[in-house]
């Protein structure tokens, strides 16, 4: 009886500690793509989405130690995943105003090839800096992006289409990166609006 509960346990143990595979974290990774896409116009949703691409990018890194448990093959897939998940938290935090984690333009893209977001260019070689607007569903965002080599602190103005609504800000804006600058979340009806005035200071 003790030798059976005894295999018993053993097979239990084996089966809990499965390793995950990469399927397991690319369904993952895409489950959290879907809930952020589906409840963007809510704030707390949108981080907890960021915090469970953080989450995800910290277990795929743990998998990847146990180097025993997967073949070369699996490692390479796990490695680009490890890179999709912190590109998507980046993403999620920048595009959805939710953090300060303002992506690269390779991560911003690389993000964007899962969440499959609109992406239009507003503002091109004006200023020192362009203006892009990306849309989920009824989820609109205007962001900015530094193309060029150079960081900066840049300050900018924008207006809705009738002169009611204004606005403005200063943000930091890394050498190759994006990051937010206006979305509808709290005027959903308010998609379109106008970004001008926009002066680079390097750092």
């Amino acid at each position: 009886m003790k030798v059976t509960l005894l295999f018993t346990s053993i097979l239990l143990f084996g089966f809990f500690s499965l390793p995950e595979s990469p399927n397991d974290f690319d369904y993952k990774l895409s489950d959290i793509v879907r809930n952020f896409k589906s409840d963007i116009m809510d704030k707390d949703e949108c981080e907890n989405q960021k915090r469970a691409a953080g989450d995800l990018a910290d277990d795929i890194e743990d998998a990847i130690k146990n180097v025993d448990e997967y073949n070369s093959d699996e490692i390479i897939e796990l490695k680009q995943l490890e890179k999709e998940a912190i590109a998507l938290e980046e993403f999620i935090s920048s595009v959805g105003n939710c953090g300060n984690f303002p992506p690269t333009i390779k991560n911003f893209n690389l993000a964007n090839s899962r969440v499959g977001a609109n992406i239009s260019i507003i503002i091109k070689d004006k200023y020192c800096v362009d203006v892009i607007s990306l849309s989920i569903g009824n989820y609109v965002a205007y962001l900015g992006e530094n193309n060029t080599s150079k960081n900066y602190t840049v300050t900018y103005n924008w207006k809705a289409p009738t002169g009611m609504n204004t606005g403005n800000g200063t943000m930091g804006l890394s050498k190759l990166s994006v990051r937010h600058i206006y979305n509808n979340r709290e005027k959903p009806s308010q998609k379109n609006i106008s970004v001008f005035g926009i002066a680079c200071k390097e750092f």
